[in-house]
């Protein structure tokens, strides 16, 4: 992406793990862990392997990327061009170790591998950010737990919400993104060692031993069979950073609807620049919204090409794998750039409560209008009640009154109720159904998984 867009959508240091440099570097790691899991199993000498190790610590500034760019166009992939001057580096400092670098090993072994370690780098990021934002969505919960405002469906005022309630439901959804992630560690941070087809026939009776030992040396998972050929880890990996950006988006669209001049119940934080427009001086923008939603439009069309890469002809793919190196490392610089914008926001959130309150008054009582309904329905039945509450409604809003005016007024309700009871059922803090105990639920949870 430009650098110009990048401090936009992408986050800095997922796009260094993603970077050319970073990529050549895990590349380097792999083919080190696979000189030592060789010497450790007999392989290859244990000579070869130190000198590899110990040349491979300054390989990557001597490695020419430009050469490589253009040799990975006529290669096919970067790994055949990458390994002829790996080798022909420590060639220049041991002639006899340099027939060891790559020993047995195919291309996709390395690239495969070196994706595992970068996702599993980027991910540590993904999910410090997250947990980040599930702290602060936590505290967000507690303190605005009693901050009663509307709750809306279809866009249209619906019935008596807190915005502790609204925190609360998103640190939900911070809570089961990072349980996805810690649940799928074990599968999908897992070596690649297959060779040519996945038999590893060059290794003859030691493919076993080395597969193992080269797991053991990145501290990843040993396959139980490779698994070049099927890419469901890498999808599993992507979906879960999907998801997550999926979540930040309702969230954004959440608080970019609430920004709404005419709601402006709560804004972004302000800062010298921020939000601005070209032409109109009193426009306040959701800039942090706009970036969050521009990933979570963008996440699902990288997806949709890593779902097609999963039907791969035979023992390699043509082409399936290759959309894999566009499409992945987009999602996480996406996934990372969101979650630190909706991190800056959750921290910095201004809330205005008068016009949260403001907002509950603005039908002139309507949105009490259920809770009108049930408490009389005890007394003359639910379908009878609504009628009643129905006709009210519709002569408030003729007439350009407040229901409990009509309401009042009317003798199948002032039978039942007093003048100060019909009151209280029109007071918006006394119809928020289980909110508290939903919230107390989600304090409770993340405080017993901090034990």
């Amino acid at each position: 992406m430009s650098q110009l867009y990048a401090s936009l959508f992408y986050q800095n240091e997922v796009t260094e793990i993603f970077s050319d440099r970073a990529l050549v570097s895990y590349m380097i790691e792999a083919e080190v862990a696979l000189a030592q899991a060789q010497a450790q199993v007999g392989v290859i000498p244990a000579s070869a392997a130190i000198a590899i190790s110990q040349i491979a610590q300054t390989a990557i500034d001597q490695i020419d990327f430009d050469t490589l760019a253009v040799a990975t166009g006529l290669a096919g992939n970067i790994a055949i061009p990458f390994v002829k001057q790996l080798t022909a580096i420590v060639k220049q400092s041991d002639e006899d170790a340099a027939r060891y670098v790559h020993w047995g090993a195919t291309s996709q072994d390395i690239l495969d591998t070196a994706c595992i370690l970068q996702c599993r780098a980027a991910l540590q990021q993904v999910e410090s950010l997250i947990h980040q934002c599930y702290r602060t969505a936590l505290t967000q919960a507690e303190q605005y737990r009693s901050q009663v405002m509307i709750g809306r469906t279809w866009l249209q005022q619906g019935l008596p919400i807190t915005l502790g309630h609204k925190f609360a439901r998103w640190a939900s959804a911070f809570d089961r993104d990072l349980a996805r992630i810690e649940s799928m560690k074990s599968r999908v941070f897992t070596a690649q060692l297959g060779g040519a087809v996945g038999s590893l026939a060059s290794l003859q009776n030691q493919g076993t031993a080395v597969v193992q030992a080269f797991s053991g040396q990145l501290q990843l998972s040993t396959p139980s069979c490779t698994w070049h050929g099927e890419r469901d880890r890498i999808v599993e990996i992507a979906s879960v950073l999907a998801m997550v950006t999926g979540s930040l988006g309702k969230m954004a669209r959440d608080w970019s609807l609430m920004m709404q001049t005419e709601i402006a119940e709560i804004f972004e934080p302000t800062a010298k620049g921020r939000g601005g427009s070209s032409t109109m001086p009193h426009k306040r923008n959701p800039v942090a919204a706009a970036s969050v939603l521009a990933a979570a439009n963008r996440v699902p069309v990288l997806m949709s090409s890593l779902y097609q890469s999963m039907v791969q002809e035979h023992e390699r793919s043509l082409g399936g794998w290759h959309a894999e190196w566009l499409a992945l490392p987009e999602i996480f610089q996406l996934c990372a750039g969101a979650l630190e914008r909706t991190l800056d926001v959750l921290q910095g959130m201004q809330v205005h409560a008068e016009n949260m309150q403001r907002n509950l008054e603005c039908t002139q009582g309507l949105i009490m209008a259920e809770a009108v309904m049930m408490a009389l329905a005890p007394h003359m039945g639910r379908l009878q009640a609504h009628h009643v509450v129905e006709a009210a409604c519709k002569t408030a809003v003729e007439k350009a009154i407040h229901l409990k005016e009509v309401i009042t007024e009317l003798d199948r309700v002032t039978t039942y109720f007093s003048a100060a009871q019909i009151s209280e059922i029109f007071e918006p803090a006394s119809y928020l159904g289980n909110i508290q105990d939903q919230i107390d639920a989600v304090l409770q949870e993340a405080k017993g998984e901090a034990m």
